[in-house]
């Protein structure tokens, strides 16, 4: 008797549920699944998914997010009720400079709806402003880092400055300046960019990459004693990873005591790493990778972390999103890091690709199989099997996931 056969004669109806244990006398599984209803459209729908400070994070199904002529490198942060989003690039096409753009939402969906999205910091004598990084102090205060790009003979000089705000939202100055350009003074750079900031409570961390007396670029992590930090001294470099900076385009926060990171490598995948002492880190996972289908574009850039600074975990990603090997006309995406769900058509298909429509709803994408016969739910940090469940399942079910 195949498994289609098996499942008629023992499910009475859709959505009736037969624990994995009975049908194949396996131990019983720490989670299962409840029925929640059909909301129609295709595919399988999972809620209860969610995994705060996970690795593996799902894209969103409302992705790109936020869109316009070149637009990425997204820093998020959640200040009180809402999110405040920082990213940077042209948002039309006829801008012809990056500036940084800041945006609201409301309802702490990461999907948005986003407002406002204005200027905030413009390029001013500046050809390009990018890369911003806000941190928002427990005194209320705000300091951003961002990449300042002149043009220098036939190249680019980049370096980093930096701006406050009492607000998030209105920063001074608001036009980039050479009198807000940091120094490194312990070292020789020719440039420096690509900034993430961290107020650790009692000092600052810049982790960044760079050139020394115009050489190669690498990573590098300085620090800062100062109230509003202009003066750094270097403390650590990083080394690269198959030829690629190994601390690249990063977001940091600390979390409950440890430092988390994302970093992005050759493009392709983006990585979380983890920390006790800011300096030193080791990866623990592959948050992203552009190459899954449901990605939906070639490459991946400029990650920054959606950290809740008030639950205090990392609920996933994001990113800058393009099909353009010049590596421009980027869109913002997100993922969230959610338990990795798999999807049985019957006899034999898995399906184990999906998107996070929300932080906690997993979306499989079945291409328009109709019918499904069994859920499954892994953590992706370990490979555990949490729930391992026979359904009887049609298209546009809606099932909940219970621990």
């Amino acid at each position: 008797m195949n498994l289609t056969s098996l499942l008629s004669s023992h499910l009475p109806s859709r959505g009736a549920l037969l624990a994995a244990s009975v049908l194949f006398g396996a131990p019983a599984l720490a989670g299962s699944f409840v029925y929640a209803g059909n909301s129609g459209g295709t595919g399988v729908t999972v809620l209860g998914m969610a995994q705060p400070d996970g690795i593996e994070a799902h894209p969103s199904a409302e992705n790109p997010i936020i869109q316009g002529h070149n637009l990425y490198a997204p820093d998020l942060v959640r200040n009180g009720g809402v999110w405040n989003l920082y990213y940077g690039g042209w948002k039309n096409s006829s801008d012809g400079n990056d500036r940084i753009y800041f945006a609201v939402s409301d309802d702490l969906l990461f999907e948005g709806p986003w407002s406002g999205q204005s200027v905030i910091i413009d390029h001013g004598a500046y050809i390009h402003v990018n890369d911003p990084s806000a941190q928002k102090r427990p005194d209320g205060r705000w300091v951003m880092a961002y990449t300042v790009a002149n043009q220098v003979g036939s190249d680019y000089r980049d370096w980093i400055a930096v701006s406050t705000s009492t607000d998030g939202a209105a920063w001074s100055p608001s036009v980039a300046t050479s009198s807000t350009e940091i120094r490194i003074t312990n070292a020789s750079f020719s440039d420096i960019a690509r900034p993430a900031l961290l107020w650790t409570g009692s000092g600052w961390k810049l982790w960044f990459d760079g050139r020394v007396d115009n050489g190669a670029m690498h990573s590098y992590l300085a620090e800062s004693s100062e109230d509003i930090p202009r003066n750094f001294t270097l403390v650590q470099s990083y080394a690269d990873v198959g030829g690629f900076p190994g601390f690249m385009e990063p977001d940091v926060e600390l979390v409950n005591g440890r430092y988390v990171a994302v970093v992005q490598r050759n493009f392709a995948t983006l990585h979380k790493l983890e920390s006790t002492d800011g300096r030193t880190f080791t990866e623990v996972g592959t948050f992203l990778s552009a190459a899954s289908p449901t990605f939906g574009r070639k490459y991946v850039s400029n990650p920054g972390l959606v950290y809740d600074n008030v639950e205090r975990v990392v609920k996933g990603v994001g990113f800058g999103m393009t099909d353009n090997s010049g590596l421009t006309d980027h869109d913002i995406g997100f993922a969230y890091t959610q338990y990795r769900l798999n999807v049985l058509s019957c006899p034999s298909t898995w399906h184990i690709y999906t998107v996070g429509r929300y932080f906690d709803q997993a979306q499989q994408l079945t291409f328009g199989n109709g019918s499904f016969c069994q859920l499954k739910v892994e953590d992706p940090r370990t490979g555990q099997v949490l729930a391992n469940q026979p359904v009887s399942s049609v298209a546009g079910d809606i099932w909940r996931f219970v621990p």
